[in-house]
């Protein structure tokens, strides 16, 4: 049985890229497997029982890898929103900054313009003079704000990446062994009464069982070392039993062999070898339907308590499945429709980043508010600045375009009605188009956009106590 497991080098767009083979994440699982079921046969099984666990322990551990790879693939969809979201704020932030660099330059090109030909002695052209200094004052000071902003939110998009990238591919392969680790123990468990024959020397499901535990132990000592323990514990999956229809398969191989040692007893060579190769034909058989059957159950099982990356999960357990492994996409749909469906049209998937960079930019604004200039206006301004970044997302995110009265928000006409008065008339306005936007989707706080996947556990801790998050 082969095994495969590529490391990765510490760039964010290969974190957590560990590849994980049909079998399992190490090789010394399967050995020690190999080594505990050979030669184990009790006395109160039938060897091809036996086997069957036998098997069915191995299978265990491959069910254990799907169940891991779903867990690593919603870690990678985590670090995925965190990222997109901080390129999501500061596209925002540099949008606005061109938005507001052309209204200045245009500004000042058409005072320039205007003030050739105007009489300077009159007082009107002092009102109009001071009007657009006032203007191209504010101007400055919103572009300021931005960069502050952006210097802001890029330390913090830093902190963020240092958290994704400290963890390397050693500490990756770490983690992940502990998750599959437990998720092979809770499946074991789930087999327990199957290996229960009321004497533990040389049961190979307890002494496997010892093993994951030493297992455990070791590689949390190890990640405790390098100050990356990883906190998951896998969710029981209930009690599997042999089911009606292996202990009349079983019965059928015992027939099967008892007829073929009738019929060999007397034979001759030739005979012999036919008869043989029909016995075993019909055994293989037998035995495929029996494995197919508790594969089937088993992976029925291991679906039933899956926490990250469900999706995944299920299609590496069905294709693991055999034949019973359609029934279990199909039930495990049904389930999602019926009890998810309105959970992760909240989530809204396709935004989450979205979500996140309304978040972020609010946090910074927050920030920097007491930073910005002396103008009596100028925290009006910075209110006005992350209004209009709020509601260009929240256009975005509602499928809607933005309104003439958000897109103008930052430039024209603001000092139509004098400088405060101006700054306040367009807060009414942005924030009317916003009440219209918002109510078409639910906003959602960090806390609901990360979940508590341990795999991310500090990016997630991250946000949900560093971000200030307000509609």
């Amino acid at each position: 049985m082969k095994i495969k497991v590529d490391h990765v080098t510490n760039s964010s767009s290969e974190v957590f890229g560990v590849v994980l083979a049909d079998s399992a994440v190490t090789a010394g699982l399967l050995f020690m497997l190999d080594t505990l079921t050979t030669g184990y046969r009790s006395t109160n099984m039938s060897q091809k029982q036996d086997e069957l666990y036998d098997e069915l322990m191995m299978e265990s551990e491959r069910m254990a890898s799907r169940i891991t790879e779903g867990v690593i693939d919603d870690a990678r969809q985590q670090e995925k929103i965190v990222t997109d979201a901080y390129d999501e704020a500061l596209s925002l932030l540099l949008k606005a900054s061109k938005d507001l660099q052309s209204e200045l330059s245009q500004t000042k090109k058409n005072w320039e313009t205007t003030d050739k030909t105007a009489d300077k002695t009159t007082s009107e052209y002092q009102v109009q003079s001071d009007k657009n200094k006032a203007y191209l004052d504010y101007l400055s000071e919103q572009l300021k704000q931005i960069e502050l902003q952006k210097s802001s939110i890029e330390k913090d998009r830093s902190s963020k990446q240092s958290l994704i990238s400290e963890r390397d591919a050693w500490i990756q392969q770490n983690q992940s062994d502990y998750v599959m680790v437990q998720e092979q123990k809770s499946l074991l468990m789930s087999m327990g009464p199957m290996f229960d024959t009321g004497n533990s020397e040389g049961n190979p499901w307890l002494n496997c069982f010892k093993e994951l535990e030493k297992r455990e132990i070791d590689i949390d000592k190890t990640l405790m070392a390098a100050n990356a323990r990883c906190e998951y514990i896998a969710l029981a999956k209930g009690e599997l039993q042999p089911n009606p229809e292996t202990q009349a398969l079983l019965i059928q191989l015992e027939t099967e062999k008892f007829n073929y040692d009738l019929l060999v007893a007397d034979a001759d060579a030739s005979t012999h070898k036919k008869l043989r190769h029909t016995y075993e034909k019909k055994c293989k058989a037998l035995y495929d339907q029996v494995l197919n059957a508790n594969r089937g159950d088993l992976a029925t099982k291991a679906s039933e308590g899956l926490q990250y990356g469900a999706d995944v999960a299920v299609d590496g357990l069905a294709e693991l499945a055999g034949p019973a492994g359609a029934q279990i996409k199909i039930a495990y749909g049904a389930i999602k429709t019926m009890f998810l469906g309105i959970k992760d049209a909240k989530n809204d998937p396709k935004n989450k980043s979205k979500h996140l960079a309304k978040a972020i930019l609010n946090t910074s604004a927050i920030a920097i508010k007491d930073r910005y200039g002396d103008q009596p206006w100028a925290k009006e301004a910075t209110t006005l600045l992350n209004t209009t970044l709020q509601s260009s997302l929240s256009a975005s995110i509602a499928g809607t375009s933005i309104p003439e009265s958000i897109g103008t928000s930052l430039t024209k006409g603001i000092f139509d009605l004098g400088v405060e008065k101006g700054i306040v008339a367009l807060k009414e306005a942005t924030t009317i188009s916003q009440e219209t936007i918002e109510p078409q989707f639910d906003l959602l706080t960090p806390q609901e956009l990360l979940n508590d996947n341990p795999l991310t556990q500090k990016l997630s801790e991250s946000f949900k106590t560093e971000i200030i998050f307000t509609p």
